[in-house]
């Protein structure tokens, strides 16, 4: 048992700040989210902009180039939800059209982006696990989207996101940002059933409200 808790201190010793502000923030993120606050947004900004350096610092591009993502979704999702709120918090059902197109897109979209890596940068991206990584960043890119929309189904692409991201960042030795994936697990169920509070059923896959 010592040598577990010694095992555990030294670990928490070799993060890096960056690596801690990012994680308290994202905590803050994903609360804020799942009792929809618009503040969520702000928090995002600030913990996707620590994020993106403790990627750089690791070489996890994918990962680097998503949180440069988020970093825009970040702003739009403020302007959006300020904008959408103004009637209520209304969340929405997911047409299964709209399953349908976003796991063919993140399964295309995947192999396309690791087949290109690969073939014009392999000095950078020819690690291992890349297919998982460049996975996971794809249907981030998708899931954002039900999260800006205001999906209910969003937490659960989230939640498996999240499980395969544990196991990501484990191999890298992101042990705070392991923890934080499960935490997101735990807050996506308060998520889900907060949400589900104010759900309304959308029938069309596009909506002017969405544009």
């Amino acid at each position: 048992m010592a040598e577990f808790y010694a095992i555990v201190i030294e670990q928490w010793q070799q993060q890096s700040l960056f690596e801690v502000y990012a994680v308290i923030l994202s905590v803050a993120y994903v609360w804020l989210a799942a009792e929809e606050s618009i503040w969520c947004w702000p928090a995002a900004l600030l913990s996707t902009s620590l994020f993106a350096y403790v990627f750089w610092d690791v070489s996890l591009l994918f990962q680097l180039l998503l949180n440069l993502y988020y970093l825009v979704m970040a702003v739009i999702g403020f302007m959006h939800w300020r904008r959408s709120n103004n009637q209520g918090f209304v969340t929405l059902q997911m047409p299964p059209k709209l399953h349908y197109i976003l796991i063919c897109s993140g399964i295309a979209l995947t192999l396309l982006v690791t087949v290109l890596a690969t073939s014009f940068a392999q000095a950078w991206f020819g690690y291992d696990l890349l297919y998982l990584d460049a996975g996971i960043t794809m249907f981030s890119l998708l899931a954002t989207y039900l999260t800006v929309n205001k999906y209910l189904q969003s937490w659960i692409y989230w939640s498996i996101i999240n499980f395969l991201s544990m196991y990501l960042f484990i191999t890298n030795g992101l042990y705070l940002t392991t923890l934080l994936m499960l935490i997101y697990i735990v807050i996506a169920i308060r998520g889900y059933i907060n949400w589900s509070k104010h759900l309304c059923v959308d029938d069309s896959l596009l909506d002017d409200s969405k544009g």
